[in-house]
């Protein structure tokens, strides 16, 4: 560590117990996610959390010393949003972040809303209850709400979403306006701050964000594929909002469970996969979320269906893919389906598929990390060889040529 070698010490529980190494990696590491995005970005989290996750106090002193640096405005985004990856990652590890993320927000000195955030979000709940979220309604629909930063939570908002949003959500409909209310204010209330002193609340846009999620919301509990249609110009505007999108995921997911969904599908396209579509158009910050839905889809099982069929559901899927590939997720995308290749865990027909629609969409010059993906899946013979022709005139052989052969 003091040669400057950090990246050598691969053993966590060495890094985690002496201060002075810990911190020389953490830097390193947090230097690295600054730099890069992408694919890069989240296998340096993924290897982070291992080391920041260890023990409590790794990951207290690393949140702390997160929080302060994201005051920073030029880096600040970004190091909260690692933050927020740190804190979501830690809860799936079993680790309760409720009450530290809590504290260096400031909301302790709010005990109201410090109540009502930790009866929700603690580890042991993390559920809604409507006389929390009531009082949270109160209190920021009030003429001098306290600061928003307290409702800009992930845990929170994904557990919003999921109660407005879920078809088989059994909440009370008669608080659904104060859920509305209390996710459209964090997601769409900006304010502006001289030091310690609130200057300006901005809530310009919390009217339509309101109104967007209502409807969408409306249409997501009916859970009628006609109102989805009879509306569908409407609801690609309401898509545009980021909070929507991930509601109409949460419900598409949900819908899409269902082990009688694809069950007589044609060839036309389900409407929830066009709203997929959709959202991967208007958001680049949801590709991740997308794709994991995507990839959830392709792997299911179809018992009940003929091989056949699930040969066409699963090429339906691809197609998706492909268009998340378009819109800018790519080496992702082609990662997966080389993984399904190696693995053998996907009917060589599909990965033929994927390579010929791939190179239909895709033209040079090509990026080194997209060759080293996709080169291995054109060269297969298994794979490509029905798709070539004597004369090397088709796409997957000048893809090679190019390559250098």
């Amino acid at each position: 560590s003091d040669a400057g070698f950090t990246d050598e010490i691969s053993s966590v529980s060495t890094a985690s117990q002496q201060i002075d190494v810990f911190s020389r990696i953490l830097k390193t590491s947090v230097a690295s996610i600054l730099r890069f995005t992408g694919l890069s970005l989240e296998h340096i989290i993924s290897d982070l959390v291992k080391l920041v996750c260890s023990s409590k106090h790794t990951y207290f002193y690393t949140i702390a010393l997160l929080h302060q640096a994201s005051k920073d405005r030029g880096t600040g985004y970004k190091l909260r949003y690692l933050m927020q990856e740190l804190e979501k990652r830690a809860r799936t590890m079993g680790r309760d972040t409720c009450y530290i993320t809590l504290a260096l927000c400031g909301a302790a000195a709010y005990p109201t809303i410090y109540q009502s955030l930790t009866s929700m979000l603690t580890l042991s709940k993390n559920s809604l209850n409507s006389g929390d979220v009531t009082t949270l309604y109160q209190l920021y629909s009030a003429p001098d709400p306290p600061p928003v930063a307290f409702l800009r939570l992930p845990q929170l908002f994904e557990l919003l979403i999921d109660g407005l949003y879920r078809p088989s959500s059994g909440r009370n409909t008669e608080h659904h306006d104060k859920y509305i209310y209390v996710l459209a204010y964090g997601v769409s209330v900006t304010e502006r701050w001289d030091g310690d002193e609130r200057r300006a609340i901005n809530t310009k846009r919390l009217e339509q964000t309101i109104n967007a999620i209502e409807k969408t919301q409306k249409l997501a509990k009916l859970g009628d594929i006609q109102e989805w249609l009879c509306n569908i110009e409407s609801v690609f505007k309401y898509l545009k909002f980021p909070v929507v999108s991930m509601g109409v995921i949460t419900y598409c997911k949900h819908v899409t469970m269902d082990s009688s969904y694809f069950k007589g599908v044609s060839d036309t396209v389900p409407l929830h996969l066009i709203l997929i579509d959709e959202i991967a158009n208007n958001h680049p910050l949801h590709h991740n979320t997308v794709f994991s839905f995507l990839k959830q889809l392709f792997e299911r099982s179809h018992e009940h269906l003929q091989e056949l069929e699930q040969i066409e559901i699963r090429k339906m899927i691809i197609d998706r893919m492909v268009h998340l590939l378009c819109v800018g997720h790519v080496i992702p995308v082609i990662q997966y389906m080389r993984y399904c290749l190696d693995n053998e865990s996907a009917d060589k027909s599909l990965i033929r598929h994927f390579a010929a629609e791939v190179m239909e969409v895709t033209t040079s010059p090509y990026s080194k990390e997209f060759i080293a993906e996709f080169l291995p899946i054109a060269k297969n013979p298994d794979i490509t060889a029905s798709l070539r022709n004597i004369n090397e005139s088709d796409s997957i052989s000048q893809f090679i040529e190019y390559c250098g052969g």
